[in-house]
Formats: C-alpha cells, structure tokens, sequence
C-alpha cells in the first residue's frame, strides 16, 4: 500500500513510501511539470537569435529550465553540471530533451 509522505502544491512534486512483501521500503518522487512545459515553449518561441548582440549588460543567458525531479535524477547519472559540462550539454542539445530548452541554438 502506498502512502503519501508529502505533497508539495509549490513544486507540484509529491513523494510517496510503499512497504514491500519482504520489508524494504520504496520511496517515490513525482513531479507534474506540463505547466513548466509549457512555459519553456513559449519562451523558446520568444528566442531572436542574435538577441545579445550589443549588449554588454547581459553576460548570461537562460537556456533551460528543469523540473527538480529530473535535474535530481541527472545529478545522479551525469554528476554536477560544473564538473561534466560536456554530458550536461550533450543531454541538453539532444532533440528529445527539446521541452527543457527555452532558446533556440546549441550550447
């Protein structure tokens, strides 16, 4: 059986336990994202390329955005983004991981 341990409506992250037959305990982390999604498409349609050209105020750029569960999930596979930069842009520019990008372009 499971039980809900928290639900958070900030995050939209909800984590359950379920006792298994031969007693270990199974933790679960879920996170509805669709809203994030969205978001990141319509910035992504917003995206000029070219857009930082003459302007020496904006040194950064914002080029994705990641659910929590899923940047947890890659810390885990792909350890910290400024230790392995490389997988880390790798994953981003890969064409199934379009929905995270809020810009047009390659990193």
């Amino acid at each position: 059986m499971k039980r809900i341990i928290r639900d958070d409506a900030v995050t939209k992250t909800k984590t359950t336990i379920q006792q298994e037959a031969d007693g270990t305990s199974v933790f679960e982390t879920t996170q509805n994202f669709d809203t994030l999604i969205k978001l990141n498409r319509h910035m992504a349609g917003e995206y000029r390329a070219g857009q930082m050209i003459g302007d020496t105020q904006r040194h950064m750029q914002h080029v994705a955005e990641i659910p929590l569960v899923v940047y947890n999930h890659l810390m885990e596979k792909l350890g910290n983004p400024r230790e392995n930069a490389q997988a880390w842009k790798a994953w981003l520019n890969d064409p199934e991981n379009r929905d995270f990008r809020t810009g047009g372009g390659r990193i």
